[in-house]
């Protein structure tokens, strides 16, 4: 089924370099709560656990006590444990004794220099829904509601929202997990679900889904291999590949015939296998894969021709590696959302070239993307409300901030204008202030 239906689209005035008497007036943001809390393991295993689904500090998590810190973190720990994510690395106690000691929120924001941006909100979907991921293709900007089933389209020029609900193999009301949406070259839409354990093509020619899988059982299956373009990654027989969150294993669809075929990644000698979480991965010029543990908290990688796994022990404890880029020299771009790094690895020469710090204090940074169409890297600040463009030669952030409060960002997409596009992605999402009960798409067009 499809239909369209007119929205309201908001669009909000371009935003300059921030004075200082404007920044003071709005505040302080989550990142100022994090970089006021004491550094150390405690602190890293926190914002891994907690900011992998949304925003600490605002506008709802913070000025609570130590019974009031234990209900929240119980509730967390409650939608944890019912979706079996093992998310949170923490036993019944540990959390919220050290937050109730420690976090306070400071009377001032960080003061920072944000890039001219004009903006353009598209709602689309339930208020009460989850939106993980965003894509372009057809001509559309795309959104999946994790609980709700269903497919949006919005038409970027006049806010149109196309409505798919998505024929996933689970019970009534159960959620199928819509979780990464990605691209084929060929402008294809792709979708995995982590509860279904399936992965979907969609046609936006003709609004017709093909299911395929189940994948392995208890795997979750969670992100698309994905190239230096940015596109998802064929190998030559137009197999697909996926990164599982539950299993330490990537596996291969073969779109034609339906086969699956899972191929298991070094294992981990400190966590159990629900608890490393291999996360997202990318592949080389020459075919092979590298991808992040983000408990685990190391950096992996494998031949898919030899079924040869090695690790890298490269990251600090707790540092939560998290979506990673490749670059056309091979060379990754992998955030750390709980140290606020972006590591650059050579993967030639097998180590670490550089280490970049962001510039806005206590920033988690969930994602980094690359822009085909001019080689920049896009990271989202997930503290700050931000998006950060990082030139690849000098190395310099440009900050562009975000026009809503916890404004918690996973994935960027690009046109070839010059438009860059995301979608507020908390969970649950009343951590992001919006101006609707929806879901909103977001266009971000730089004014430089």
């Amino acid at each position: 089924m499809k239909y369209a239906a007119s929205v309201g689209v908001v669009v909000l005035t371009a935003l300059g370099a921030c004075a200082a008497w404007a920044e003071e007036a709005e505040g302080p943001r989550s990142s100022d709560w994090v970089a006021a809390l004491p550094d150390g393991e405690t602190k890293r295993k926190m914002i891994v656990g907690c900011t992998s689904c949304h925003p600490m500090g605002l506008p709802v998590a913070f000025r609570m006590d130590e019974k009031g810190w234990g209900e929240a973190v119980r509730k967390m720990k409650k939608i944890d444990d019912d979706l079996d994510l093992a998310l949170i690395p923490f036993q019944a106690g540990e959390l919220e004794a050290w937050l109730s000691k420690n976090a306070k929120m400071p009377s001032k924001g960080a003061l920072v220099a944000t890039a001219k941006a004009e903006f353009r909100e598209y709602p689309a979907g339930k208020g009460t829904g989850f939106y993980h991921d965003m894509a372009l293709a057809g001509g559309k900007a795309w959104i999946a509601d994790y609980f709700g089933n269903i497919l949006y389209g919005v038409d970027p020029a006049t806010g149109a929202v196309e409505e798919h609900p998505i024929p996933v193999t689970v019970a009534p009301g159960k959620p199928g997990g819509a979780h990464a949406i990605d691209v084929t070259r060929d402008g294809q839409l792709w979708i995995t679900f982590t509860k279904s354990e399936q992965v979907a093509h969609f046609d936006t020619k003709t609004g017709t889904f093909k299911m395929y899988g189940p994948y392995p059982k208890g795997g979750n299956v969670q992100y698309f291999v994905l190239d230096a373009d940015r596109f998802i990654y064929e190998d030559k027989q137009g197999g697909i590949w996926t990164t599982h969150f539950s299993k330490v294993m990537l596996s291969r669809l073969d779109p034609r015939t339906g086969e699956i075929k899972s191929y298991p990644a070094a294992p981990s000698t400190t966590l159990p296998e629900k608890a490393v979480h291999l996360y997202a991965a990318v592949a080389d010029s020459k075919g092979k894969f590298w991808y992040t543990e983000t408990h685990g908290n190391r950096l992996g990688t494998l031949d898919p021709e030899t079924g040869k796994s090695e690790v890298f022990e490269i990251f600090a404890p707790w540092s939560g590696p998290k979506r990673l880029a490749i670059d056309p020299d091979d060379r990754l771009w992998i955030p750390q959302l709980a140290s606020g790094e972006i590591a650059l690895f050579d993967t030639k020469a097998r180590k670490v070239e550089r280490t970049l710090q962001v510039p806005i204090p206590g920033d988690y940074v969930y994602a980094v993307r690359r822009n085909r169409f001019t080689g920049d890297l896009w990271a989202t600040g997930c503290g700050s409300d931000s998006l950060y463009r990082l030139d690849p030669k000098t190395f310099a952030f440009t900050i562009f901030r975000l026009p809503r409060r916890g404004a918690y960002t996973r994935t960027v997409a690009f046109d070839p204008d010059g438009t860059v596009w995301t979608c507020y992605s908390a969970f649950p999402n009343k951590h992001t202030i919006t101006g609707g009960e929806t879901g909103t798409v977001l266009r971000v067009t730089p004014k430089e």
